[in-house]
């Protein structure tokens, strides 16, 4: 006997396969089925929560123009605000000195396509779209992650005109005398402002991690301001093995923080300790005169998160694109498309942030 209301199994099908709002179908004269969400973002989050580490971590917030744009303010020097004062004296205001810095977004994109033949072969057993689509999206995810790590250097595991990751972020002129241009402005003797701090495993050679580093990273964090802060210690597994052997011994300085899904990662004085695969070509190292960047892993990082974003361009966030034929046919016989990002990865104040160098790998 003929359903009434159709087949159901029908419209889960094709919410399974849909990629737009899909209108379910109903049978009876007159009534329209219900609209079929598609279920792609799902999947989307699921599968790219398992591709990255570093890049899931990073606050991502809105904008509706091509670059962000913030102030930082400088440092006062002797001058003070606030004061104590006779009865009935005056205050002298001080207005602090600002810098305008410009984070500009960059366009990022992953494609794929699939052949008809291909599709028709497969049908029976293997979705290749889908499996293509999913590939596609993963290799976005995980570029953007390399990106925010390591930047434009193509050395470790950056990619050309890329915008600028860690590697660049964490530099210091007063130290490293580096020169590098940040958000527009480059780094000079009097711009303090965008030097991160710095720990030296060892002075002017590699030495080996010892908790030392990690007291010393956290107390600079907070001399600047971080107490209370969402921050993390970033270093490879490799490194992340080498604390843990460190801590065992210290258990009342060490715990476990425990993330959704049932994941658990190891903390150091109440500091969450995350790794990241593609961290272990980001090495900085000083012999007193010359930095060195080494595609090893010779470096870790304490991060001051609230100050670290990834600004959207107006929602364009792995957004998928469907393409029938290629770029130059919408006449051949191909099926596919690409998923697109518009942003940029902006650190807001570096002063808090901490680079620890010099290390021996572990």
């Amino acid at each position: 006997m003929r359903s009434l209301f159709g087949d159901p199994m029908m419209e889960v099908r094709t919410a399974l396969t849909s990629t737009t709002n899909t209108t379910g179908s109903d049978s009876r004269t007159g009534i329209g089925g219900a609209e079929i969400l598609k279920q792609i973002d799902k999947v989307i989050v699921d599968y790219v929560n398992r591709s990255v580490d570093f890049s899931t971590l990073v606050d991502r917030k809105n904008m509706d123009q091509l670059a962000y744009i913030w102030n930082i303010r400088l440092d006062l020097g002797s001058t003070d605000k606030a004061a104590f004062y006779s009865d009935g004296a005056t205050g002298t205001p001080y207005p602090s000195t600002k810098i305008q810095y410009v984070a500009t977004a960059k366009a990022m994109r992953s494609d794929y396509e699939v052949t008809g033949l291909m599709m028709a072969a497969s049908a029976s057993y293997y979705d290749a779209l889908a499996d293509e689509a999913r590939d596609a999206l993963s290799q976005l995810k995980i570029a953007e992650n390399k990106a925010m790590l390591c930047g434009t250097d193509t050395a470790s595991y950056g990619l050309a005109n890329s915008y600028l990751g860690l590697l660049q972020l964490m530099g210091s002129n007063a130290t490293f005398t580096d020169t590098d241009t940040v958000y527009g402005t480059a780094r000079a003797a009097a711009r303090n402002e965008l030097d991160v701090s710095l720990v030296a495993a060892g002075a002017t050679s590699q030495d080996a991690l010892d908790l030392a580093d990690l007291d010393n990273a956290i107390i600079q964090n907070e001399r600047n301001g971080g107490k209370g802060d969402d921050r993390i210690f970033l270093c490879t597994p490799e490194r992340e093995a080498e604390l843990n052997r460190l801590l065992q011994p210290l258990q009342r300085f060490s715990g476990t923080l425990n993330l959704e899904g049932g994941f658990t990662i190891s903390t150091y004085k109440g500091v969450p300790i995350v790794t990241d695969r593609f961290l272990d070509k980001s090495g900085i190292t000083w012999n007193g005169t010359t930095k060195t960047l080494s595609a090893t892993d010779a470096a870790m990082y304490l991060l001051d998160m609230d100050f670290v974003e990834f600004r959207v361009v107006n929602g364009v966030d792995a957004t998928h694109v469907p393409i029938l034929g290629d770029d130059t046919s919408i006449r051949k016989d191909v099926k596919g498309g690409y998923f697109k990002t518009y942003g940029v990865l902006v650190m807001r104040n570096f002063n808090r942030q901490v680079l620890i160098y010099n290390l021996s790998v572990p």
